[in-house]
């Protein structure tokens, strides 16, 4: 079990709602090669009646939450790429993924997560993929997590830092291993618990590429709520190509996803019926792509393991 509470951060909640309110967003890779991120100062953030996936004490702002401009941009490249593809190519039907995970741990070792707790993260992750936690209902992507290295860096810079884009590209610089089809994750202090980037960046910022999760956030963290490793499913989720499932609100399309219904927000906790749109279908609070709790999340649909097959043959696959 790890320790690392945050005194002197007060339990606010990760703020959403830009789709709709025009908050400022994540618009991917900027010219200069780092990410476009909004700074977190409280009055840079419009306050939504939404709360996000975040843990106790977190304050801020989502860095895979999208402006439905962008989110349109992105699906047309996806669309036009499958198309190609469907041409000469086979589309991918799963695969192995190879994983390198990157340990940053501050000043006297904080953060430090062991061998074992890996073991375990990879378990879960590789259970969300395979459809496991929901079996017969939940997709079996055909996808395998396999982990290729463990690396481990002393650095306080990077460990308290990630969340500011000039640490975070010199982080991942220095560190990333591989090319599209290669998995990196590093384990650091965030204010929230994660962030990921999309397939479609890659080509234009490919040293930029992975995920990163807060460190307490891993098998038997001390997220509270957030500790059973699913943070990393999520954001893999997105490295893969899926938006939130709550992407652009109550629309037909919402999500680009036909199997998961339209919600107009995220969850928090696991409010069993949920149902915020006039459209069919509950919310779907059990999917790793919204911000219930991890005791609650436990699977991604058919549909999405479609677009997660499309975006990994149109960015990744022999990459």
């Amino acid at each position: 079990m790890f320790h690392n509470e945050k005194p002197g951060r007060s339990r606010g909640a990760l703020l959403t709602g830009a789709l709709a309110l025009g908050a400022l967003t994540v618009l991917g890779p900027s010219a200069d090669g780092s990410t476009a991120v909004a700074e977190r100062s409280a009055d840079c953030i419009v306050e939504t009646h939404s709360a996000a996936r975040g843990k106790p004490g977190t304050t801020g702002h989502d860095r895979n939450e999208i402006s439905q401009a962008e989110a349109e941009r992105m699906n047309r490249d996806l669309r036009e790429r499958v198309a190609r593809a469907s041409g000469g190519l086979t589309m991918a039907a799963g695969g192995t993924i190879p994983v390198v995970f990157h340990v940053v741990t501050g000043t006297g070792g904080v953060g430090n997560v062991t061998d074992a707790t890996i073991t375990e993260q990879m378990k879960v992750l590789n259970a969300g993929f395979a459809g496991a936690e929901a079996p017969g209902v939940a997709a079996n992507t055909g996808f395998t997590f396999v982990l290729q290295e463990t690396k481990r860096w002393s650095n306080n810079t990077w460990f308290t830092g990630a969340d500011r884009s000039r640490v975070e590209k010199q982080m991942k610089s220095a560190t990333r291993v591989g090319g599209a089809a290669t998995l990196n994750v590093w384990s650091v202090d965030i204010d929230g618990l994660g962030y990921a980037t999309f397939p479609s960046w890659y080509e234009r910022s490919p040293q930029l590429d992975g995920v990163v999760i807060d460190w307490t956030s891993v098998p038997g963290g001390s997220a509270t709520n957030f500790n059973l490793g699913k943070t990393l499913t999520h954001e893999v989720g997105h490295w893969m190509g899926l938006w939130h499932t709550f992407q652009g609100g109550c629309t037909e399309t919402n999500d680009e996803v036909a199997d998961t219904p339209a919600q107009s927000s995220s969850t928090s906790g696991c409010p069993a019926g949920r149902d915020s749109c006039n459209l069919p279908g509950l919310d779907p609070i059990h999917n790793y792509m919204d911000y219930s709790y991890d005791d609650c999340y436990n699977q991604f649909t058919p549909g999405q393991n479609t677009r997660m097959q499309e975006a990994w043959t149109a960015y990744r696959s022999g990459r």
